[in-house]
């Protein structure tokens, strides 16, 4: 491990069937402020049906999840970036995100709760923009959509 604490480089790869107990055991952890306990490989199934995971894998153990909706429309929905609580501030997020935006393009967007402060400021340093004329309240509470900003030329 380096100096940092931080693992070694971790693989940003597609998810396979193999990988659906560590997503749904991180979403169940890392997601459960968003979305409430989702206990089962069935509901982690259900949650990101028709979505493209990809997944961040350190030392051969599945850390975070990222799924993205892209359906027909030009702009995608980042629906689930989450990482494994033992895994948080090492980069796993940012990485992934990143990783994110290259194989989906610039175009995507996100929800987030208002209350959600953390998260807010995660997509804030990586350059994304709060949209305050797109929000709204859901059954958790407030929300607002959060845009990347494509960088000059993109």
């Amino acid at each position: 491990m380096p100096a940092s604490g931080a693992p070694a480089m971790c693989l940003i790869r597609p998810c396979a069937s193999v990988d659906t107990a560590s997503c749904a055991t991180i979403l169940a952890l890392a997601g459960r402020d968003s979305f409430g306990p989702v206990a089962d490989s069935g509901v982690f199934r259900r949650a990101t049906q028709d979505e493209q995971i990809l997944v961040a894998e350190c030392g051969g153990k599945v850390v975070g999840l990222a799924a993205v909706h892209t359906g027909d429309a030009p702009e995608h929905f980042l629906h689930h970036l989450y990482v494994h609580p033992a895994h948080g501030g090492q980069g796993v997020g940012a990485r992934r995100l990143a990783a994110v935006v290259a194989r989906f393009g610039p175009h995507l967007s996100l929800k987030t709760q208002l209350a959600n402060t953390r998260a807010r400021r995660f997509y804030a340093r990586a350059g994304w923009v709060e949209d305050h004329g797109d929000c709204g309240v859901d059954a958790i509470g407030a929300w607002i959509r959060i845009r990347c900003q494509p960088r000059q030329g993109e």
